[in-house]
């Protein structure tokens, strides 16, 4: 499934288990972002935390019926995305109208390969993988600091829906 965009070649895949290794290194890069944007200097990013999240996202997609879709350029994997199928529980049932959701558990390129629709690109394929298993909607959650990827997800048709909001006391 490539992509060219300019001289790039860009290839879409599904997740191999020899990918991990990559994973987690992309999770570095997303952790440290994740502190560089945090006005509040809440949020940090432990040793040990990107195999640990590449962890939990592994079983969350095994667990759910999910898809990891990487992107590679000349042999490097430069972003992926995460997504996995979630049936509502009897307590969402009680508040909202019955349906199947899919959530986009992560979305991450590489700064280097941003803004040339890669992220475009793995959110449509990963939209159109939801709706072939049966899902009514896709729902990403946006850390609030994170300007771009809430800028990002608005422009591919997504609408705020809740907030979390913080009080340093």
């Amino acid at each position: 499934m490539p992509i060219i965009k300019g001289k790039s070649n860009i290839n879409i895949r599904k997740n191999q288990p020899s990918d991990k290794s990559s994973i987690v290194k992309c999770f570095d890069e997303f952790g440290d972002y994740l502190v560089s944007v945090d006005r509040m200097k809440r949020q940090r990013w432990m040793r040990g935390a990107s195999g640990y999240f590449t962890r939990k996202m592994l079983e969350e997609v095994d667990k759910n019926n999910g898809l990891i879709l990487v992107a590679e350029h000349k042999g490097r994997i430069i972003g992926f995305i995460a997504g996995a199928i979630r049936k509502p529980s009897k307590e969402d049932l009680l508040e909202c109208v019955p349906g199947i959701g899919g959530r986009i558990i992560e979305l991450f390129i590489v700064e280097k390969f941003r803004r040339q629709n890669i992220g475009t690109t793995l959110m449509k394929k990963m939209e159109e993988y939801f709706r072939q298993a049966g899902c009514d909607v896709s729902k990403v959650e946006v850390f609030a600091p994170n300007v771009k990827a809430h800028q990002f997800y608005r422009s591919l048709g997504y609408h705020d829906r809740s907030f979390d909001l913080i009080k340093k006391l």
